[in-house]
């Protein structure tokens, strides 16, 4: 009886499973929402299947062997062997470039639609990468309206956003944070260890977003998204590539990337190699100083080679020692399982060579050079990050996405003085472990939850030392023993931690009405010490803070029949103390900055406005206002050591052999910034379009902070864009206004002693500059690309505000792209 009833239930379980029909989920592959009404079909197109209102299709009417095309307007078409296909598995779409930039991914850590936030969000999309082909990131966020770059040497790059900059702003590749426990004050240039043609997109988001990010994002935040291999091409094997170069600044970019894709599983390897030669500057002086950043003298000393004097500089306009090179790899591999499961390993690398310091080796002390070296080390990044992403099936758990990583980073700054024989090396290690747990809810329909985990780790080993030349004739044949001096950070170790959770809810009241509420409580732990060894202020021994933060966002977005578009932002944030504001030793011009460790956290408070008036034929105008203001901003003020080790003056230290005043970092009230930037495009005819751009910005310090740093004069770029029947033309113009002396910051973060210098040694600020470029771009063949233009059609010498090198003068730039 037994035996029987085991019979009967496995037939019947054999014809149950026998006569399941073969069914697919099909979603879209950014925001992982089914798509109904997609068209499914052969090759022949005998047979055609439409996906259902819940995303399903059955694959039954076609034969076994069949090559399935996947359809849906406004995304890539898939092709798909039928027998490869298991039963419910899910097939990803992915949007096209025109769908894309209608969706977001960085705002709340998951994907939503444009009109649905009230943040201003900037996007470079992969072909807009593609088309601009940038060297490095710095030129790459030049082409986001709002956003300032500052430069100090030939690999610099130093983001702004808003009227705040360097620590203020939050880097992002991926979903991990590039900031980390040494990420300073002042200018920042990490960004230029992410290879922009590696990048399949790139979001900015203005002002406040700790809820979605934690500490750091006062002025916004910067994610960049590397390329994704994707699985079950036609093509298995990709290879493709693109080579430039700059003529009269000796630049060049190259870079190859080979992709690979099998049913289940994809792999991409992607390495780029950039050589930059020294700068050379416009000879154009439309400002009126005739000399002004012109390099008459230079050092050619080096690791091998010694020069007692500065050598002459037979081409003024050449800025000598701002070459450098750089190379970087990416490697990622996916593999989809049928339940709708993505793995990925995420493998990224970056190293410079030596980057020379251009404006400390221009820095004139007493009529004279005062630096014959002073370089950035190489600059080394390394990254690891699997990660998980799947598709769940509870309202509570729409899907999720699990990102582990761990970076190793290091960092050197070497220094000698003309005057000295000493060299000396600051050396910095640091190792970040992270995890980012980030999930979305869908309760009801128009109802929207994102919530997540995010726990980081950093650990930061610092070291310095000195070490006298010796010499042989003008070769440097050794180097003496090591001698301690101050370390940059702690010299005993210090450890920086963050444990955070989150939580975003968007509510759509209506079709054309959207409410978001954002929450997140952060936890920060920092911990650091100092050996007794070559210490500046004897109370250095131990440092270790612990702080709280919850911020919040209240957003409304209204858009009236895709037309008119408001939207209104109330947002908080804050930035903790990390180890460079806590606890860095480092001089500038005669200005030594030391520890401080009774620093607080800063707060900030954010009303943003927005108004986006759209036309059909794609033209639009965009205005976003925002005021902030900013508890226990965190400000250099003068500073005294009553138990200073090298001097028997308290305002004073003795610092590599020369007595320096002294600074630290403090809260020192409240201070405010707001402005406006306005965007618009107007298609004067089908093949012909104008884009503009305006950015204003004010800083009101106290009267303990002064003038804030970073506050940009106000800027406007323009551009007028043809289609051509083949390429296109497009012909841009920059303008910035002047920055008067008046309104610098009082402790050199925005290099007065950069600008033009007048008589009785007053300072003149930055003048005001504009530069034309036209560029090009010229389809050869479907497989075969070739663009670039001509920069600065002028010449005009000028500075961006801010920066320490002057900006390249007119150059000729082709670029050429291929696919195999």
């Amino acid at each position: 009886m037994c035996c029987m009833k085991f019979l009967v239930n496995t037939i019947f379980l054999c014809v149950a499973l026998g006569g399941m029909a073969q069914q697919i989920v099909v979603k879209d592959a950014i925001t992982q929402e089914v798509l109904p009404g997609v068209s499914i079909y052969d090759i022949e197109k005998s047979h055609f299947e439409t996906s259902s209102e819940n995303g399903k299709a059955e694959l039954d009417r076609f034969h076994g062997n069949a090559i399935l095309s996947f359809s849906y307007m406004g995304y890539e078409m898939q092709n798909l062997q039928k027998s490869q296909i298991k039963p419910m598995q899910v097939i990803w779409m992915t949007p096209n470039t025109e769908q894309l930039g209608e969706i977001v991914l960085s705002v709340s850590r998951s994907s939503n639609k444009k009109q649905r936030l009230a943040q201003q969000v900037g996007i470079l999309s992969k072909e807009e990468i593609a088309q601009i082909s940038p060297e490095n990131a710095a030129v790459l966020l030049r082409e986001v309206p709002g956003v300032r770059v500052q430069q100090s040497q030939g690999g610099g790059g130093s983001p702004v956003l808003r009227g705040f900059e360097a620590n203020r702003v939050l880097l992002v590749v991926d979903g991990v944070r590039l900031n980390n426990a040494i990420f300073r004050s002042g200018h920042v240039h990490n960004a230029l260890s992410v290879d922009p043609l590696s990048l399949s997109r790139a979001e900015v988001i203005f002002g406040p977003s700790s809820v979605g990010y934690g500490s750091d994002a006062l002025g916004g935040v910067i994610h960049f998204y590397t390329r994704t291999p994707l699985i079950n091409q036609n093509k298995k094997l990709r290879l493709a590539g693109s080579s430039s170069y700059t003529f009269n600044q000796n630049t060049s970019k190259q870079s190859v990337v080979m992709e690979y894709s099998a049913s289940k599983w994809a792999v991409l390897q992607q390495v780029s190699y950039s050589q930059f030669g020294d700068i050379v500057m416009g000879e154009r002086r439309a400002h009126g100083y005739e000399n002004w950043g012109k390099v008459f003298e230079y050092s050619q000393n080096s690791d091998t080679n010694y020069t007692a004097t500065p050598s002459k500089n037979n081409n003024p306009n050449v800025q000598r020692n701002s070459a450098y090179e750089q190379v970087d790899f990416l490697q990622k591999w996916i593999y989809h399982t049928t339940n709708g499961i993505k793995f990925t390993l995420n493998l990224q690398g970056s190293q410079s060579g030596d980057i020379p310091r251009f404006d400390k080796l221009s820095e004139i002390r007493e009529g004279e050079l005062r630096f014959a070296r002073w370089e950035y080390g190489p600059q080394k990044r390394l990254l690891i990050s699997p990660q998980m992403s799947f598709v769940g099936n509870k309202p509570w758990l729409h899907s999720g996405k699990i990102i582990a990583a761990v970076q190793v980073l290091e960092e050197s700054r070497i220094q000698r003085k003309f005057a000295s024989l000493n060299r000396e090396t600051q050396r910095e290690q640091l190792t970040v472990y992270s995890l980012n747990a980030d999930f979305t809810a869908k309760t009801r329909k128009g109802r929207d939850w994102s919530y997540g985990l995010e726990m980081t780790h950093n650990k930061v080993r610092s070291s310095a030392y000195a070490q006298e030349l010796n010499l042989l004739a003008n070769n440097i044949i050794g180097l003496k023993p090591k001698t301690a001096i101050p370390t940059r950070y702690p010299s005993d170790g210090s450890t920086y931690a963050t444990f955070a959770g989150y939580v975003d809810y968007r509510y759509d009241i209506n079709p054309k009405s959207t409410l978001s509420l954002g929450a997140r409580h952060t936890i920060t732990a920092l911990d650091a010490a100092w050996s007794e060894q070559a210490l500046i202020d004897a109370k250095l021994a131990h440092a270790y803070q612990k702080h709280q933060s919850s911020n919040i966002t209240l957003g409304y977005s209204y858009t009236s029949n895709s037309q008119w578009q408001l939207k209104a932002l109330f947002s908080t944030g804050f930035r903790a103390p990390n180890i460079d504001d806590l606890g860095k030793t480092r001089e500038n011009r005669g200005i030594l900055s030391v520890p401080n460790l009774e620093l607080n956290p800063e707060y900030i408070y954010s009303t943003d406005i927005g108004i986006r008036k759209q036309w059909n034929k794609g033209s639009f105008f965009e205005i976003n206002g925002y005021y902030a203001f900013v508890n226990d901003y965190m400000a250099r003020v003068s500073h005294q050591i009553s138990y200073g080790l090298t001097s028997n003056d308290e305002d004073t230290a003795i610092f590599s052999e020369e007595e320096v005043q002294i600074t630290t970092n403090a809260n020192v009230g409240t201070v405010d910034v707001y402005g406006f930037n306005t965007q618009s495009k107007w298609m004067i005819s089908p093949k012909i379009s104008y884009q503009n751009s305006l950015t204003y910005t004010r800083g009101i310090g106290n009267n303990i902070s002064g003038n804030l740093p970073s506050i940009s004069p106000l800027f406007i770029t323009q551009k007028v864009q043809w289609q051509l029947p083949k390429g296109e033309i497009s012909l841009h113009w920059h303008h910035a206004k002047r920055k008067t002396p008046d309104t610098y910051s009082p402790w050199g973060e925005d290099g007065l002693e950069e600008t033009p210098l007048l008589a009785n040694n007053i300072f003149a600020g930055t003048p005001a500059w504009h530069r034309w470029d036209m560029q090009f771009v010229l389809p050869l063949s479907n497989t075969l690309n070739l663009s670039g233009g001509i920069f600065n059609l002028w010449d005009t010498h000028y500075r961006e505000f801010a920066s320490g090198i002057s900006a390249p003068g007119r150059s000729v730039k082709l670029v050429l792209r291929y696919e195999l």
